[in-house]
């Protein structure tokens, strides 16, 4: 599914308009019906419940006059606020509202706060109110009458009051999701065509509350465009990514993934990653380890096995390891780097080296990446196939960026990134982005806050590794092991609750995470093939 910025859309909505497939005032009644029919399904029959609908003078007060008018029809008990002046409202805005007149609904004046207040208290309660003042075009912060808006909004929502967004809730930028001083909270948004970056981007993320996206019957992009698109990840999508298995599978079929790194004290990592490539299908799991770890890790490991590799007086993987491993290398399917390294500097220019002569796949990790630091111009040169797994802070070291920037341009600085180093990049955190060299980038709606515990970024290198493993190529083997690496946590949190949710909890509900992608698309071929049938 498209995941747009306010230009973006703006260009949909016009290239269907001047296509002549629909125009813009048909489009507006889509909107306005769609908001009508989303509440009536979320919430309820509305019959009799009290509604205030507060426009503002443009598109998305007309797309608010049309729900109004429709809410009406559905039986509640509708009253319209303009926040603005009526000779304002022009073009198809002007003609909705004069067919909210025409159904016997006026839109009361309410361009300063006196008039907004006798409004609002015309009612000692509302049980819904409409956020119809800006939508996506907004630029800067509400002011005036939309200002007082906004606030009366919010003390309704303090007081019980469902509160419903049009598009996009009043002081949230659609783009970056930063919000203004005083921005909409809603219970509800609904929004059109597509959901906006600001709809998942946080803080903005925060004050949507539930998103119904509404299909207007937008025309697509053109085709030139669809290779640099932002996406965000939906079950559907996700579920035709998932490797199908051969009936005559083995265990050499299914992933032969080798993961190098632990260290005193960090030996935890590698067994998180290597369970986790197990867990999510990987049919032959390694793991190299320094020699004197590997009594620790063979009581850790069950299923995987482990590689006693040369090691550092710090007890790290040495530079003498580098031929073992590379001989190991040539006969896996993939190789993730860095889990539990450590920040030891022969262990570092071993991994440089390493990346520079790897011909598999790579999943490169915490201190894998931590081994580029001064040195992120390497990244590009790498020949093999390669996903980074930075969070912020290792984002920061690899780029010089600070982590306000990064977290300020999250989609865009991980897309430009990601084609500076020839690199798939993803960028870990709320939400996580996955981009590709060639400028596709994909945005990550799973997970939850119960997964900000140490090792989670460990299970999600796993499971990266394992899809690599089984066939994947490696921006869908990414963008897929964060939708399921986040739906295990969310599976996981429903089952146990966020406090206290671990590391391996995670990695316990991946098979679960795997089978419900499974059977969504099972399901939807069998849907297809009766459809073909009938």
């Amino acid at each position: 599914m498209l995941l747009v910025t306010a230009e973006e859309m703006r260009e949909l909505d016009r290239a269907t308009i001047e296509s002549g497939y629909v125009s813009g005032l048909e489009l507006m009644e889509r909107a306005g019906s769609g908001v009508s029919e989303a509440v009536e399904r979320r919430y309820g029959s509305l019959l009799g419940l009290r509604v205030l609908v507060l426009c503002g003078s443009g598109n998305n007060g007309g797309d608010g006059f049309v729900a109004a008018r429709h809410l009406k029809a559905r039986g509640a008990e509708v009253h319209v606020g303009l926040a603005g002046e009526p000779e304002r409202v022009r073009g198809d805005a002007r003609h909705q509202l004069e067919a909210l007149e025409g159904a016997g609904l006026a839109a009361t004046p309410a361009a300063d706060e006196p008039a907004l207040e006798r409004l609002v208290r015309s009612r000692d309660q509302w049980d819904f109110a409409l956020d119809a003042l800006l939508g996506t075009g907004a630029r800067g912060v509400p002011e005036g009458a939309i200002a007082a808006a906004v606030q009366a909004l919010r003390d309704l929502d303090d007081a019980g009051t469902q509160v419903v967004a049009v598009d996009l809730p009043t002081g949230v930028n659609a783009d970056t999701g930063e919000i203004a001083r005083r921005a909409v909270r809603a219970d509800l948004t609904v929004t059109f065509g597509a959901p906006k970056r600001g709809h998942y981007l946080y803080p903005g993320r925060a004050f949507v509350g539930e998103l119904e996206v509404i299909d207007i019957g937008l025309l697509g992009p053109p085709d030139d465009t669809r290779t640099h698109r932002v996406e965000l990840a939906t079950a559907s999508e996700m579920a035709e990514l998932v490797p199908r298995r051969d009936p005559r599978a083995h265990k050499g079929s299914t992933g032969r993934v080798l993961i190098a790194g632990a260290s005193p004290g960090l030996t935890g990592a590698v067994t998180l990653a290597a369970r986790a490539a197990t867990r999510s299908g990987a049919g032959y799991v390694q793991a190299a380890i320094p020699a004197s770890l590997n009594e620790v890790l063979e009581v850790k490991l069950t299923e995987e096995m482990t590689v006693p590799c040369p090691e550092t007086p710090s007890r790290t993987l040495a530079l003498a390891a580098f031929d073992e491993l590379l001989e190991r290398a040539a006969q896996v399917d993939v190789w993730a780097l860095g889990t539990g390294l450590s920040r030891d500097r022969e262990s570092a220019e071993l991994v440089r080296r390493i990346a520079v002569e790897a011909r598999c796949p790579l999943v490169i990790d915490a201190d894998g990446l931590n081994a580029f630091e001064g040195h992120g111009e390497a990244l590009a040169r790498i020949a093999a196939e390669r996903v980074l797994t930075p969070h912020l802070g290792e984002m920061a070291r690899l780029t010089g960026l600070s982590t306000r920037e990064l977290e300020a341009g999250r989609i865009d600085c991980t897309r430009s990134w990601a084609q500076s180093w020839g690199s798939v990049v993803v960028l870990k955190g709320a939400p996580t982005v996955t981009a590709s060299p060639d400028g596709r980038a994909t945005v990550n709606p799973t997970g939850n806050p119960g997964m900000a515990t140490a090792g989670m970024g460990d299970v999600l290198t796993g499971v990266i590794a394992a899809l690599i493993g089984q066939g994947l190529g490696v921006y869908d083997a990414a963008r897929l092991g964060a939708y399921l690496h986040g739906l295990a946590g969310d599976q996981a949190a429903a089952r146990l609750g966020q406090h206290g949710l671990g590391a391996s909890d995670a990695i316990e509900a991946l098979p679960g995470a795997f089978l419900s992608l499974v059977r969504l698309r099972d399901e939807t071929l069998e849907k297809r093939g009766a459809g073909r049938r009938a």
